[in-house]
């Protein structure tokens, strides 16, 4: 395992060594020319998160700091406090730098963590095109919050808000659904639609049974966004 980070670490440190050296630009400084060159080499010994978990495990007391592959035009490196231990669990910090594929910092930003820390995801969820991040916040309950940060145009990431759910379908066409249980035979799912770079919940559902309701089934609305219709989330009573 810990081979598969060195040789991911190694193939990363040779592309971002060509990039860095075609980085060059008449425009800027030679000490800026260094900076983005360091900046450049230092995410390059990093493992990528997705060898960096497969050594780790999904949860774990501490994750290494290690860069997201495949996020088009940009480098996200993530860094884990260690977890303080206090009466009501453990807590922490996520942080997530981003910076363009010349090494010129975009944002940085970060979330509280309850529980041990897992991993955050890259998915498209509003279908821009571009990878969003999901950072689950609170772990240490069956229905997890995650964190959602929409990637903007200009490679930065604004916080469009919180989903809670013990199962959560986040390209649901077009939508998130995020199924809370309430109790042993009890759900309520949420129905959200990312609008810019916000959250925006369309519909609260209700439903009884062993497992989460599906969208049009049997359920009772408890909450519905101004003009749409109950049939679209619960099959009419």
């Amino acid at each position: 395992m810990k081979n598969l980070v060195k040789i991911a670490a190694g193939l990363g440190l040779a592309a971002l060594m060509l990039t860095a050296a075609c980085a060059t630009n008449p425009d800027i400084s030679p000490e800026e020319t260094a900076e983005r060159r360091a900046r450049l080499a230092a995410v390059s010994l990093l493992p990528d998160c997705a060898a960096a978990q497969t050594l780790t495990g999904d949860r774990a007391e501490r994750l290494p700091d290690c860069r997201f592959s495949g996020v088009k035009g940009l480098h996200l490196i993530l860094k884990t406090d260690p977890l303080d231990w206090e009466m009501l669990g453990p807590s922490g910090f996520v942080s997530i730098s981003v910076m363009d594929r010349q090494g010129r910092p975009i944002a940085d930003f970060s979330e509280v963590i309850h529980g041990l820390y897992v991993y955050p995801q890259l998915l498209d969820v509003n279908g821009d095109r571009r990878a969003d991040l999901i950072i689950p916040r609170s772990t240490d309950a069956v229905n997890m919050v995650y964190a959602l940060w929409i990637q903007q145009e200009s490679g930065d990431f604004l916080h469009a808000g919180q989903v809670t759910g013990a199962e959560i379908a986040w390209t649901a066409g077009g939508m998130i659904a995020a199924a809370s249980r309430t109790g042993a035979s009890d759900w309520e799912t949420a129905y959200y639609r990312v609008t810019g770079a916000a959250l925006q919940e369309l519909a609260l559902v209700h439903a009884a049974g062993s497992q989460p309701p599906r969208r049009g089934g049997r359920c009772e609305i408890l909450r519905l966004a101004p003009g749409l219709e109950p049939a679209s989330f619960c099959a009419a009573p």
